[in-house]
């Protein structure tokens, strides 16, 4: 969701992405036998009742829109007159934030119902007229000037909580336009989020999903089956896969070319309206993140390919592939000890994450006993996974499709460590609890490198040891390289649009896997990648988010470090990581991460990870050299 300045700075919405406008109705839920016993769905309820006390709160907010008008040209009368515009916007975007994440969680649960999406829709306008009506506030708090706005902020102890909010927006005031130019460009921004609702609708409910016989079942090839089976251990199964589902995408290539391509725009037309050089520039300055940040991770992850390509090599070897291909990319390298109920994965979660102190295991530990996620499998639900932290009064709720497997285990993990860093944030006021990307996925992905470090030190046998060596080098290579490359895709991209240059999906594809065979070593033969899976860019949503996911590739080069060292004991390193939590928004992320202890634009930690995955390779090959 693209907010303004001051929504930025104090809304706490955490959703991967938003989805939209869905035709059917609801079916029965799918589960599998691992899952059926422990899976759960979230209570809606405790945000509101029933549809028709939403409706009322939505109609009941949008009645005091009038009021943000009418302090149009006061904010700068006063400390007084400043403090009352600011906490009647933050009263808002409190209501607000709880409203749309009822809406948008109750859509996602069935894309295919058409009153929940409709319902989500009037969620995303009633926000952004909310950004129309307070579409002032940049210029004028900019017009004020530096120097009175501090001298407010010192005489009036009620603005405290909303300093961070004024020092970002007069940071930014060389990119805030005319009130008028600013109120246009509000009005536009619900237009400018279309791409990315039409490419969840068409993704998660339209695209017509072969069918295919696994083993004598028929299975319809929709996301969520095609995350479950193109892990099977069969190479034939697993290239039937892969050829049933990737021409699903490639046959719609050029309408979800022609939509990304929409997407591309709409962001280069916000950086060139605010003067920014480019659209990555605009990313950055939104949380104060210097440049170097983006680029240095893409130039070490490039530096880091012998290692991946290490790694890839020793998957061919111990899967015994002559060749290796793009398909062959999710099999475990080793049978895990069997499936796991939710609340198994729970108790593991909880003993893995002991490191991180008693605290932060009982709040887990009891918030796993509230209905706080829906992890049941469902046609229609939304893919992926996500923990939404918006309704500050009530509670962080999750979403993802619990299967049974590692991977279901370790995502559990990771949402939950979204959850908890929420929980803990929401000690700051409403105004600063919220929290970058930036920070946001280093908790959850730190949680699975507990997990995984977990399961190594306490595997039973070699081939759990094996199995669980291998469950995280396959983290490590997804959650860094794989993001890596999917942020240098996004560079790429966004600077064709930036240089005038056309964009069709054809010419994504084309970008795509120039970049996919170079990660994957085709020309030296490491893995062979077929001309077809340049069509996976249109596989992920997170690219309706511009620039953001390379935010999991850096926290997890931080997530590493203080995994290493908390999981070590290092009780030092553990409080300044809890402060960090803690800090929510009070400050922009860059220092808060270096005061922790990294400096993510230097090129140290994402060394650091590529040491971490050939210590990991190490024990692996030592294990594998071993007689069973």
């Amino acid at each position: 969701m693209k907010l303004t300045a001051i929504a930025l700075a104090a809304a706490t919405l955490l959703l991967l992405s938003n989805a939209q406008a869905a035709t059917a109705a609801p079916t029965k839920p799918v589960a599998s036998a691992a899952s059926k016993a422990s899976t759960q769905q979230w209570d809606l309820t405790q945000l509101y009742a029933d549809d028709a006390k939403w409706e009322a709160e939505r109609l009941a907010i949008m009645a005091e829109f009038p009021k943000l008008k009418a302090m149009q040209g006061s904010l700068g009368q006063g400390a007084q007159s400043l403090l009352a515009g600011m906490d009647l916007m933050s009263a808002l975007q409190r209501r607000l934030s709880r409203l749309q994440s009822y809406s948008s969680m109750k859509a996602d649960e069935n894309t295919q119902i058409t009153a929940n999406q409709a319902r989500s829709q009037l969620g995303d306008q009633i926000y952004n007229q909310y950004g129309e009506a307070t579409s002032f506030v940049n210029a004028e708090v900019a017009a004020i000037g530096r120097s009175k706005v501090e001298g407010f902020i010192a005489a009036e102890p009620g603005l405290a909580k909303h300093k961070q909010t004024l020092q970002t927006i007069l940071r930014m005031a060389e990119h805030t336009l005319s009130p008028k130019e600013e109120a246009l460009l509000a009005a536009a921004s619900e237009t400018l989020q279309q791409p990315g609702q039409i490419y969840t609708l068409l993704t998660n409910a339209d695209l017509p999903w072969p069918k295919i016989k696994i083993r004598g079942k028929e299975v319809v090839l929709d996301q969520e089956q095609y995350g479950a089976h193109r892990s099977d251990p069969d190479p034939k199964v697993r290239k039937q896969v892969f050829d049933a589902f990737w021409p699903t995408y490639k046959n719609y290539e050029r309408t979800i070319g022609a939509v990304y391509a929409a997407n591309l725009r709409g962001t280069v037309f916000n950086a060139k309206a605010r003067k920014y050089p480019s659209s990555v520039a605009m990313a950055q300055a939104e949380y104060n993140i210097p440049e170097a940040v983006y680029l240095t991770l893409v130039q070490e992850a490039n530096a880091g390919l012998p290692t991946l390509h290490r790694y890839l090599s020793l998957r061919s070897k111990v899967l015994g592939l002559k060749q290796a291909g793009y398909q062959d990319m999710y099999v475990p390298l080793a049978k895990p000890s069997g499936t796991y109920t939710q609340a198994e994965a729970e108790a593991l979660t909880l003993a893995a994450l002991k490191p991180l102190g008693e605290d932060y295991t009982n709040q887990l530990g009891a918030a796993f006993k509230q209905n706080w996620m829906h992890s049941q499998p469902q046609r229609g639900k939304r893919s992926g996974a996500y923990m939404n932290g918006s309704a500050y009064d009530v509670h962080p709720y999750l979403l993802m499709t619990y299967n049974g497997d590692y991977n279901s285990v370790s995502t559990l993990a990771h949402e939950w460590g979204h959850a908890m860093h929420t929980v803990y944030s929401n000690s700051q006021p409403y105004e600063t609890s919220g929290y970058a990307t930036f920070i946001a996925e280093i908790p959850s992905t730190a949680n699975e490198l507990l997990l995984a470090d977990h399961m190594v030190a306490n595997a039973k046998t070699r081939d759990e040891k094996i199995f669980a060596l291998s469950q995280q080098l396959e983290n490590l290579r997804a959650t860094f390289f794989r993001q890596a490359m999917f942020a240098e895709f996004e560079l790429a991209a966004h600077a064709a649009v930036e240089k005038g240059e056309p964009i069709t999906g054809e010419g994504l594809s084309k970008i795509y896997l120039d970049l996919l065979k170079r990660y994957h070593g085709d020309a030296k033969g490491v893995v062979k990648i077929d001309d077809i899976y340049g069509i996976e860019w249109a596989y992920i949503p997170h690219f309706y988010r511009d620039f953001y996911v390379y935010q999991y590739a850096t926290c997890i080069s931080a997530a590493a470090f203080f995994a290493e060292g908390i999981g070590n004991g290092d009780t030092d390193l553990r409080a300044r990581y809890f402060a960090m939590l803690k800090a929510g928004n009070s400050a922009d992320p860059y220092p808060l991460t270096r005061a922790a202890g990294l400096d993510l634009a230097s090129p140290e930690p994402y060394r650091a990870l590529v040491r971490r995955m050939n210590r990991a390779m190490d024990q692996l090959e030592t294990l594998l050299a071993e007689k069973k």
